[in-house]
Order: C-alpha cells, then sequence, then structure tokens
C-alpha cells in the first residue's frame, strides 16, 4: 500500500441572516448561491495556505537568502469553476534565480489554463460533432458558462486521442484471435497540409471476429496504405490467414489479405448495389438498365439476406445443391446478354460475382459454418467515419485524421477503453485522496 498523506484545513462558514427570514430559508438560498463558488473558493484558500507554509520553511532553512519580486497570475480553468491565483515570486540572492514557492511545494501545470478532466467533455462531443459545435455545448454545461476557444479544444484533443488505440493487443492471449473471419472496407478522404488541399487518400479499415457472426474488433486502421502493406503488418500479429473474407470486391482485398485456404466473400449488398453503376460504364442508362436489373433479380443465390444464409445453414444438401446450380443457371443466362464487346464492365463484373458472390453457399455445401454475406457492420463503421471525417470535417491533416479515426473507432467498439484513458487523465488511478478538516492556518502536508 502506498504512503498517505493527510491534508488538514479548518474551515469557517460565515452565513448573515437577515431578521425577517427563518434561518432555514437562509442557509437554503445561501448554500444555493454559494454553490458555484465554494470550491473555487476552498481550492484558493488552501493553495495560498500551502504557499505561505512552504515560503515559511524556505525562509526558515535559508534566513536572508530570498527577497520578493512581486506576483505571477496564473489561471485554472477546473471542472468545478474558474481558479486565479497570483503566485509569489522570490529572488534567491546567492544564485539570481526565480523562485516560487508553490512550485517548490508541489507540481503545477505548466503553461496549461483549462484542465485536461474540465476538456473531457468536449472531447466526447468532438467525436460527434464539429470542435466549434462542441465548443458551444461545454459552454452550456460548464459552471459559469464559459469554455476554450475551439482551436484549443481541437490542439489539446490530440494529445488526448494519442491515448486512445482500439486495436488490441492480442499477442499475449491464448485461444483463438479475432481474425479468423475478416471484413474490410475503404473510402477515400480529403487531406489538407498547412491548410492547402493536398487531394485525396486512401482510408482502409479491416476488423474481425473469432466467430462468423461475433463480436468485431479493430484489427488495422491506416491513411494512405496499399492493401499488401497492411497485409504485412496483420501477418506479423495474426500469422495465420483468415478462414473468411468478405469485402465489397476492391481490388487487392482478397489477393493482399486472404491466404490459399481462405473463403472470398464478395458483400451481396454491394453486389446489388453496383451493378447500376457498372452499367453506367457501359453507358446504358435510366429505364434501358430495367432489363439488366430484372435478369441480375433472377439469380436467387445474390438475393439472400443474412438470415436466409443463417437458415439455409440447416438445410439439407440437396436443396442446396438446388440453390447454386439455379444461380448458376442464371448468372449463364445474364452471360449471354453481355456480350463483351459492347458491355466490358458489366461482364466483368458479373464474372467476378460468379467467382465471389456464391462462396457462401459453396461453403455451406463444403460443410463450412454460415459465414456474413454482407459488410454491413463494417458499412456502419465506416458511415460513423464518414460523417465525422468526410461530412462534418472535410480535409484532414494525417495527425488529426489518424487521431480522430482512433478515438471514433474505440468509442464505437471500444467504449471501455475510451473511459479508461479518460479515467487515467482524470487521475482516478491514483490512492483515493481523504481530507480532515481541522485548521486553514496550519495546513500542510504531513
Amino acid at each position: 500500500m502506498s504512503e498517505q498523506r493527510t491534508l488538514k484545513i479548518h474551515l469557517v462558514l460565515e452565513i448573515s441572516v437577515p431578521k425577517e427570514a427563518t434561518v432555514f430559508q437562509a442557509l437554503t438560498v445561501a448554500f444555493w448561491r454559494f454553490q458555484g463558488l465554494a470550491a473555487t473558493t476552498l481550492f484558493t484558500a488552501v493553495l495560498k495556505a500551502l504557499e505561505a507554509r512552504a515560503r515559511a520553511d524556505m525562509e526558515q532553512r535559508h534566513p536572508g537568502r530570498f527577497r520578493d519580486k512581486g506576483h505571477q497570475g496564473r489561471i485554472w480553468e477546473l471542472p468545478f469553476g474558474s481558479v486565479r491565483l497570483a503566485l509569489d515570486k522570490l529572488v534567491d540572492r546567492y544564485t539570481g534565480r526565480t523562485v516560487y514557492p508553490l512550485k517548490e511545494a508541489m507540481d503545477l501545470p505548466k503553461r496549461v489554463t483549462w484542465g485536461e478532466d474540465t476538456l473531457l467533455p468536449g472531447y466526447r462531443l468532438a467525436v460527434l460533432q464539429s470542435f466549434r459545435e462542441s465548443n458551444k455545448a461545454v459552454e452550456k454545461t460548464s459552471p459559469d458558462g464559459r469554455a476554450p476557444h475551439h482551436s484549443t479544444l481541437h490542439r489539446r484533443f490530440q494529445g488526448f486521442a494519442e491515448h486512445l488505440d482500439p486495436v488490441p493487443d492480442l499477442a499475449h492471449r491464448r485461444g483463438s484471435k479475432p481474425a479468423a473471419f475478416q471484413q474490410a472496407d475503404g473510402t477515400k478522404l480529403a487531406m489538407q497540409d498547412h491548410g492547402r488541399s493536398v487531394g485525396q487518400t486512401d482510408l482502409r479499415l479491416v476488423v474481425g471476429s473469432r466467430m462468423p457472426q461475433g463480436r468485431l474488433e479493430v484489427l488495422d486502421f491506416s491513411l494512405g496504405d496499399a492493401w499488401e502493406k497492411i497485409a504485412e503488418r496483420l501477418r506479423q500479429r495474426f500469422p495465420t490467414p483468415p478462414k473468411a473474407l468478405v469485402s465489397d470486391g476492391e481490388p487487392g482485398i482478397s489477393e493482399s489479405l486472404g491466404g490459399p485456404d481462405t473463403v472470398h466473400q464478395r458483400c451481396l449488398v454491394h453486389a446489388r448495389r453496383n451493378l447500376k453503376y457498372a452499367l453506367y460504364q457501359d453507358r446504358v442508362k435510366g429505364t434501358d438498365q430495367v432489363p439488366f436489373v430484372d435478369a441480375f433479380a433472377q439469380v436467387p443465390g445474390l438475393m439472400a439476406c443474412q438470415v436466409e444464409v443463417n437458415r439455409l445453414a440447416s438445410a439439407d444438401r440437396t436443396t442446396l445443391t438446388m440453390l447454386l446450380s439455379a444461380s448458376e443457371q442464371a448468372f449463364a443466362a445474364l452471360q449471354r446478354r453481355l456480350p463483351s464487346a459492347e458491355f466490358p464492365h458489366t461482364r466483368q463484373y458479373v464474372l467476378g460475382l460468379i467467382e465471389s458472390g456464391l462462396t457462401y453457399l459453396r461453403q455451406l455445401l463444403a460443410g463450412g459454418p454460415a459465414i456474413l454475406v454482407s459488410t454491413n457492420r463494417t458499412e456502419s463503421l465506416m458511415s460513423r467515419l464518414a460523417l465525422r471525417l468526410k461530412r462534418i470535417g472535410k480535409r484532414w491533416s494525417v495527425p488529426g485524421a489518424q487521431h480522430m479515426l482512433a478515438a471514433v473507432l474505440t468509442t464505437a467498439l471500444h467504449p471501455e477503453r475510451y473511459e479508461q484513458v479518460e479515467a487515467l487523465l482524470r487521475g482516478e488511478d491514483k490512492p483515493v485522496v481523504s481530507i480532515l478538516i481541522t485548521s486553514l492556518e496550519t495546513a500542510w502536508v504531513t
């Protein structure tokens, strides 16, 4: 058990009671009015008492060595209000050094006005909205209606977010790792350098779970890294390639992240959604797309949702075989309507879906588990990232984007880790402080 220190304080509270008021009524009004000042008044008094004792001790140990040099004003914005203090300044006659008795007695925040724990509510809000709006919200909730400038909130958030890591350290844990069933997705993010646009970069995310539909954990997130580089990092932490990989079909994902035994499932939601874009690339627009979309809808294996796939896991082999055969026949019919010369993009897209869109059916026929057929849960994460980093925030520096990515992913998947960092900054990991009120005039740390 760590050694405990006791801070003894004697507090005198004087309340004037008007003759026309009852004592109970006067106490109620007094404490109501006093509640906003009590903490800051007491805190300031304690600091001054500690300073006075420290100065007396210095002068007792070194008589005549120090002389007054005035005061230096300091302001700390704390969770319970604004604390203003004029620090005593002394000059060491022997060394010429300026000495602050209170700094000799305790650690004071350096060049910080707004305490970290005061800004924590603003950090939480900044994950959901802009720093300007977070600043306004903090103003409404602070004791005296004040808040730091939004630029201060933004700058201090960067230091806070450095402590957040949504990627768990699983190297020391025994048992299955959350990399057996992976999902990967990406988007473009506008970047800036010193306020100037520097184009777009790739924001990429890989999540995984121990079971096909188990709890998701972040395996990797990055800015500007190719899928090959991401795969190198993943192999260092998880040498065994995933059993199953679900993606929207972006080139490079399956080739980089998968292994020889990995089954790659194309997201069926993206498959249905992106057909129209493939047709558009082949200059088929508007109502001209309808016959192809209708033919695409005749592929039964591509119309399945996750609930239906889970139900198929218990179906007999004959049912699965018939469904796979019907899907392949419908694909063949669609292919015949897409000659390579006229529909190069759409034909290539459909051929890719024949290979990876029906993976889940082949997996069930082989006796495997019901794997995911969409990246919906990853899309949900990506939607939160896109909202904060593409719609609320328009352009980002690399460090700013990385910090916000870490904050959004941590709050989304691991809120307990976010709370642990908050608790650490509040000092909740330190021993419990107990205060016994005795005498303010002799306040000192024993």
